[in-house]
């Protein structure tokens, strides 16, 4: 693993970690390889945002506005890029993930855990039930969907 100083979030991002390491605080998994970073899960999410005119905040405000996802909300980062992220856990809580949901392949059920399984075949262990995550999914592509046909 590779660690790097300022990671962007773009449409190659898979999922982010929390992981308080010596060495960094987040582990990305990107479609061109794994990295570690100083930078919080939040920030990476918040940065994001940020560059796309807007807040971590203000996102998650604008999808509990219209939607009653008051836990483990949805955030749509770009409806340009289709770029978006769910929550496994409260975001609040350690160990939290946060899914790019169109990088998914499968989930499924591996040595009795629940896993994500991406398209390029990285497999990622997951801290919530697979009733939860496709539940987030779900969640994630009304929000993606609804907010894209309002700018139509």
């Amino acid at each position: 693993m590779d660690i790097v100083e300022n990671y962007k979030i773009t449409t190659s991002t898979m999922a982010l970690t929390e992981e308080y390491h010596q060495h960094y605080n987040a582990i990305i998994y990107d479609q061109n390889g794994i990295y570690g970073t100083k930078q919080t899960v939040r920030s990476l999410l918040n940065e994001a945002c940020i560059d796309r005119i807007s807040t971590y905040d203000g996102r998650i405000q604008a999808i509990r506005q219209r939607f009653p996802y008051r836990k483990k909300t949805p955030l749509v980062i770009c409806l340009h890029e289709r770029i978006c992220a769910f929550p496994t856990n409260s975001p609040d809580r350690y160990g939290c993930n946060w899914i790019f949901p169109q990088h998914i392949h499968i989930s499924t059920i591996k040595n009795g855990k629940p896993v994500a399984v991406f398209k390029n075949g990285t497999h990622l262990s997951l801290t919530c039930s697979l009733h939860v995550f496709n539940r987030q999914r779900e969640r994630t592509a009304n929000c993606l969907n609804y907010f894209q046909s309002n700018l139509e």
